[in-house]
């Protein structure tokens, strides 16, 4: 008796010239050596789609950001509520949470998947 597997492989469909793009895309990430503006991980559809706010800037205004510089932000994000703001105004229970997710959907658009 053979059993046939209807289950969907997220491979399927990818041809040799999609897999070069995709191992093109991973070396070129791996030797990224610079910071990435908090604006491409976090993009409006990012925010958007994840979030009832339409953009990172205010969705950081209405957590209380109120800073201008890289080292503001990142005392902002290690000092303050922003856990807490996002567990009571997004579906996210942490900051971290919300950051690993833009970070995995960054990666995703950079191998081009």
């Amino acid at each position: 008796m053979h059993i046939l597997n209807t289950e969907m492989n997220p491979l399927d469909g990818l041809n040799e010239e999609k897999l070069q793009e995709i191992r093109d895309n991973a070396s070129k990430l791996s030797e990224m050596q610079q910071e990435v503006p908090v604006e491409d991980v976090f993009t409006d559809a990012f925010v958007q789609r994840h979030t009832g706010f339409s953009s990172i800037g205010e969705l950081l205004k209405s957590a209380g950001y109120q800073g201008t510089t890289d080292e503001d932000f990142d005392r902002f994000i290690q000092h303050s509520s922003i856990s807490r703001f996002m567990a009571e105004h997004t579906p996210f229970d942490s900051w971290q949470a919300f950051q690993d997710q833009a970070v995995t959907a960054y990666i995703t658009r950079l191998l081009g998947l």
